[in-house]
């Protein structure tokens, strides 16, 4: 028996096989590190999870939507509040940032006329 040579794929074939296996994973990975279930994330994505969201709807009921919009709530405002705070704290930076650019401009122009001065 004569020894076949191992399956030949270009460049672009090699890339493809090794993206349908690297990024699904990647995005796992990187749901888990965000604190997210990657795996349903994957299913909604997909619409996988269709049937299993229409059974527990109806298990569930109409209470069960009630206070699920309360908590929903209830997190929205606390992101809202977050959010809020993160906010002010960037406004703050950001005038402060402001302040010291228009500082450094004006020791810029300082140096920039002193210099003028020893060159004459």
């Amino acid at each position: 028996m004569a020894n076949r040579p191992p399956i030949r794929a270009t460049g672009f074939t090699r890339f493809f096989l090794v993206m349908i296996l690297i990024a699904p994973l990647a995005y796992l990975g990187a749901s888990y590190y965000n604190g997210e279930d990657g795996i349903s994330n994957l299913k909604k994505l997909l619409r996988l999870d269709k049937s299993s969201e229409a059974s527990a709807q109806t298990d569930k009921g109409e209470s069960s939507t009630t206070e699920a919009k309360v908590v929903n709530t209830s997190e929205a405002d606390a992101e809202i509040k977050r959010l809020k705070e993160e906010l002010d704290f960037k406004t703050k930076r950001n005038e402060e940032l402001y302040r010291e650019n228009e500082e450094l401009k004006r020791k810029l122009e300082s140096a920039e006329k002193a210099l003028e001065e020893t060159k004459k």
